[in-house]
């Protein structure tokens, strides 16, 4: 393997994905003078942008034809000449890794998705995404094998996902290698970005806050296209990250906004939701060019907004509205029907679609750090981050709510906070310890107790022992501080004299202390198999194997250990879909 000489991130979002580098050498030890570059400049998008397009133009058969702002461009070109059928176009696909569902807000673009298609696209995006970056990394004359990659995933995403989107990541050829490939909780590594960068209050008063400092404590709201996520945090005396509140969030991001947008205000205005979906279904193009234009305009509104928005209706759409669609429009807006007429009431109505659920995210979690505080006094800092975090009406809408209770601070270029600070984070993780989002646990067998165990537990084994066969045999609980680098161990025992492998159901539960997998709250999430053909000579008795979890970590990892003879024996953990 050749030396790392380059961190490269990739900052995969719901509606728009960038990377950025830099170089492992003596002038960027110091974070506060490492430089990082990212590209601005994509095709078919006019200005400077540090993200392309998530979005992905594919043939009937499959076959890429465009990607990013190039495949929005053509698709909008095949639907008008009425060709759509023979295409399918993709955006927003990430937020399909997230459930087998169809995802609320792609009614209208992307249509039903389950796990193997939204990875099979994300696959096929992230493939250009890195040969794109290795295009502009090898210019500088580094070769791939000497790149150390990380790829950003929401913190709100469980085990199966974040394997899901590792393989996406590997089929696209990034490295199948932990060495080499990282995966970065996405406010976490804001968090990174934010210490460096430094951060100011929302109202521009000048005050700055160090987030470096011996103690200090500050809660990241990630808001992007598809999610909301939020951690919390504090600085050790030795200048590392401890977690210090569980990750939460949910789907409140701004395409939530947009999706709100459609059917508040486009249905309104057209007489029925029915005849939004019929004019996506006709020409998908024309309703995302609508969108395009609210996507614009929707940066600028202020909570105190008082002027209506105009949008331009595109005459794709306006050749499909029928008569009755038509007099509705101009009934709604006193005659006017080039313009979508936007009133400031009803904009304020769109985003307040989510808003309250980003605050009521953020008071729990602050709920959650004044529990630690004690009554220590002093105010919270929340660092808001992310795409939607640039939004004025929500930046003064958190800043109303925590009013007396948090500071509200925005990091340079709140966009690309994510995508920096994963940058930083690869280069050097100052993570101490993680909190865990469950209480995790193996089934395992121990002595069936009489009149305790129920009877449906009961194994008889060959030699006539009874034991009970659904116990939770737990590892950690739910919100406990693990260490990144921490071992949890325990150890099992083959059932049988011919067993070459032991196979462990891997389950997570909302309960601090369940007693068996079969509890309420208890979810099987994983399983676990241990190769013991190697050990087959010892008598079953001498056969125990030691499994030490990794928790601390992004990503769940597993060893496995032959206790007689210290043999690192294979343990495949592979994580299921939780419904």
């Amino acid at each position: 393997m050749k030396k790392q000489r380059v961190i490269a991130a990739i900052d995969f979002g719901t509606h728009g994905t960038g990377f950025a580098w830099t170089t492992i050498d003596d002038r960027h030890k110091d974070p506060k003078r490492r430089q990082v570059w990212f590209r601005t400049r994509w095709p078919n998008h006019p200005t400077p942008y540090p993200k392309n397009l998530s979005a992905l133009l594919l043939s009937r058969d499959g076959e890429l034809v465009a990607w990013g702002y190039e495949a929005r461009r053509k698709w909008a070109a095949i639907s008008a000449r009425g060709e759509s059928r023979d295409y399918e176009f993709h955006l927003g696909f990430k937020m399909s890794l997230s459930t087998d569902e169809k995802p609320e807000g792609e009614e209208i673009s992307g249509g039903r998705l389950g796990y193997d298609k939204s990875k099979k696209l994300a696959t096929i995006f992230l493939e250009k995404m890195r040969s794109t970056a290795m295009e502009e990394i090898s210019k500088s004359g580094y070769s791939s094998d000497e790149v150390r990659w990380c790829l950003t995933v929401p913190a709100i995403w469980d085990d199966y996902q974040k394997q899901l989107m590792w393989e996406a990541a590997v089929a696209a050829g990034l490295p199948d290698d932990e060495k080499r490939l990282q995966l970065v909780i996405e406010p976490e590594a804001a968090a990174y970005h934010a210490r460096v960068s430094g951060v100011r209050t929302i109202n521009a008063s000048g005050r700055r806050a160090s987030l470096m400092s011996k103690g200090s404590r500050f809660l990241v709201a990630d808001c992007g296209g598809g999610t909301v996520d939020i951690t919390a945090y504090k600085t050790d005396a030795q200048n590392r990250l401890e977690e210090i509140g569980r990750e939460c969030g949910g789907k409140f991001g701004s395409e939530y906004v947009n999706q709100a947008f459609l059917e508040n205000i486009l249905a309104r205005r057209l007489g029925s939701y029915d005849v939004v979906d019929q004019i996506g279904t006709q020409s998908p193009a024309s309703v995302l060019d609508l969108l395009d234009s609210w996507e614009k305009a929707k940066v600028s509104i202020t909570k105190l907004e008082d002027d209506d928005i105009y949008l331009p209706i595109p005459a794709a759409l306006d050749r499909l509205l029928d008569d009755a669609a038509r007099e509705s429009l101009s009934k709604s807006q006193d005659g006017v029907i080039d313009f979508l007429v936007v009133t400031a009431g009803e904009a304020r109505e769109v985003f307040e679609a989510v808003v309250p659920g980003i605050l009521s995210l953020v008071d729990k979690q602050l709920d959650e750090m004044r529990a630690q505080r004690r009554n220590t006094p002093g105010k919270e800092l929340v660092i808001l981050v992310g795409g939607f975090g640039n939004s004025p009406y929500l930046q003064e809408r958190l800043q109303e709510h925590l009013t007396g209770r948090a500071d509200v601070l925005v990091p340079p270029d709140p966009q690309v906070a994510v995508l920096l600070g994963a940058v930083h984070y690869s280069y050097d993780p100052q993570t101490k310890s993680r909190r865990t989002k469950y209480t995790y646990g193996c089934e395992a067998v121990g002595v069936f107790r009489e009149g305790i165990d129920p009877e449906g537990s009961l194994i008889t084994l060959p030699d006539g022992g009874r034991r009970c066969g659904n116990l939770f045999s737990r590892y950690v609980q739910v919100g406990q501080s693990v260490p990144v680098d921490e071992l949890v161990t325990q150890t099992f025992y083959p059932l049988y004299e011919d067993q070459k492998q032991v196979a462990f159901n891997i389950y997570s539960s909302t309960s601090m202390n369940p007693t068996y997998v079969t509890d309420p709250g208890c979810k099987l999430i994983g399983k676990l198999t241990v190769d013991l053909s190697g050990a087959m000579e010892l008598p079953r008795s001498r056969r125990a194997i030691r499994c030490s979890f990794v928790f601390g970590e992004v990503q769940m990892k597993v060893m496995a250990v032959v206790v007689k003879t210290g043999e690192i024996v294979t343990a495949n953990l592979d994580f299921t879909p939780v419904n």
